[in-house]
Order: C-alpha cells, then structure tokens, then sequence
C-alpha cells in the first residue's frame, strides 16, 4: 500500500524497537522521541534509524517534551505524530505518565482530520462473521431475558457482551447457570442497553496484538503471549498478523493504535476482542475493568 505524501514523515513517541522496525520496514519517512538513555530490559534501535532522527527528552518534563515535539513537528512538516499507549507508560510513574499522554494526545489532535474510530464489539462481530473472517458462532439479542434464552441454547460456556447506559462495553464468561443468572442481575442493575451480543466461549492460546496504523496500513508491533500460552512459529505469528490486518482492513480503519485478542487453536487464528488503549483511556466508548464476578476488561476473553 502506497502511504500519501502528507503522512509520510512520522513521529513515534516513546516506541519499543519492534514497532520502530514496522515502520522502517513499511518505508515510513521516521522520527523517534525516547528517553535520554536506553530503558532496562529493552533492546536497542533498529540499526537502520539515523542518529539524527533519534530525539532525545526527559519524559518526567511534560514541558521539554511539549518543547521537543512541536519544534520537531514545525522544523521537518510531520504528517502525523503517534504512540502506543503501553510504550508511553511502561517505566513511568502514573503521574510522569499522564503528563506525558496529556502532552502527545493534545498535540496528535492538531495533525490532520479526526480519524474513523474502531467499531464497537457488536459490529465488529458483524464485520468479521459476514466476511467469514476469523467467524465466530454469534448472535444478537434485544432483551436481557432473550439473551439468556439463546445463552441456554447455544449451550453454556458462552460470552456475552454488552453496553451500560454509559457507553461501557462489559464482556462477561457465563459457564453455567448460576452465572447467567448473576449477568442478568448485574445487566439490569446497570441498565445495560441492546444489543445483547451471544457469542460462543473461544479457546486456545491467547495472544494480545498491538498495532498502530498510518493512512491505512497496519504496523504490527508486538504479538505477546498471554497466560501460559507457548510461542509462536513464524507460520502461526504470519496468521495472526493477517487476521488482524484483515479486521482493521473491513472496518475502514485509517490512523491509530489497537489492541486485538487472539485465540490460536486447530480452527486457526480467530478474534476475541478488539479496542482502541488510547480511546479507552479518554473515557470515550470505554470499557470496565476486570471484577472478580467474571466481567472482563473491554471485549477481552
């Protein structure tokens, strides 16, 4: 894919090595803001970065980093300045972190138009069964009481998803009865709203996908195992780079950061969950965090 002239000079802001190495390989014209030292346990820059292109800032000074940015964005005419929510705050303390975010959020805001946000998980769903990728036995419901009866039918373990009147997502695991009924409970105590979206519980090894996007094409950065999951041979890291690029690919998605759930068995690379960090962290179409009653973060399995 071919990235236009406007987006092509980009700044990462605080990028691990492996979305750095993305970049390069896609050709982006790139600039690097990191910490004024190597971070421990993290490898080195991409050889094929330029010295000069690697800026250099303390990020516990949100204003050296304002500073920093926008001389950087003005001097060289950057397209686009973008980060990955996970990179930004790994090392921080939470305070140093805000700073940081407030900083690069309000400044991102300034380049270009709003960018089309990722669906919410009732359309993603929709996207991904009707182009029969990675499809997922799933269906809709209008009412609590209709969402448990299809619950039953499907049979138990299930998922179910759903939004409050506050335009949280909840995802919760129901394995029995005794679980769907305590969903139903917590639904109407928070006044979640329809759809009510039934999906068959997925299993296998899990892998969470952070990708970041410019004019369309899709840089994975990171593919990290969770749980006990076992690492990937390159065939299986191949598949999962498709299916989540193949995601964002239906859904129109031009210029972001994502956080996909993948889950690798026999039946290949399938998605339980896909959200936006940066958006989740404005309080736009976010989602609760994990509760011990089995609600998951976002649409997380």
């Amino acid at each position: 894919m071919i990235i236009r002239q406007a987006a092509e000079r980009v700044v990462l802001v605080r990028p691990g090595p492996g979305l750095v190495s993305a970049a390069i390989v896609a050709g982006l014209d790139l600039w690097v803001v990191s910490d004024p030292g190597p971070r421990p346990g993290n490898a080195r820059m991409p050889p094929e970065l330029p010295p000069q292109r690697l800026l250099r800032v303390d990020f516990d000074d949100a204003t050296a980093l304002r500073t920093l940015l926008t001389d950087t964005i003005l001097t060289h005419g950057i397209g686009q300045l973008l980060y990955l929510a996970s990179d930004l705050e790994r090392g921080l303390g939470s305070g140093s972190a805000a700073a940081a975010e407030e900083v690069v959020r309000e400044l991102s805001k300034s380049r270009g138009k709003p960018a089309v946000r990722l669906p919410d998980a009732v359309a993603i769903r929709r996207i991904l069964n009707q182009s029969r990728t990675s499809a997922v036995r799933a269906e809709e419901a209008q009412t609590v009481s209709e969402a448990c009866s299809l619950a039953e039918d499907f049979p138990l373990p299930v998922v179910i998803k759903s939004a409050d009147k506050s335009g949280c997502w909840w995802t919760v695991a129901v394995r029995d009865r005794p679980e769907l009924a305590r969903w139903a409970e917590q639904a109407a105590t928070a006044r979640h709203s329809a759809p009510y979206l039934v999906e068959e519980l997925l299993t296998g090894a899990k892998f969470r996908v952070e990708t970041l996007t410019v004019d369309g094409m899709h840089l994975v950065a990171d593919i990290a195992p969770q749980a006990a999951a076992a690492p990937l041979h390159d065939a299986e890291q191949a598949g999962i780079r498709a299916t989540v690029r193949a995601l964002l690919d239906l859904a129109g998605y031009e210029s972001g950061t994502t956080r996909t759930d993948v889950l690798v068995s026999a039946r290949g690379s399938r998605i339980a969950a896909a959200t936006e960090p940066d958006r989740e962290q404005a309080g736009i179409g976010r989602s609760r965090a994990a509760a011990a009653s089995g609600i998951e973060r976002g649409t997380d399995r």
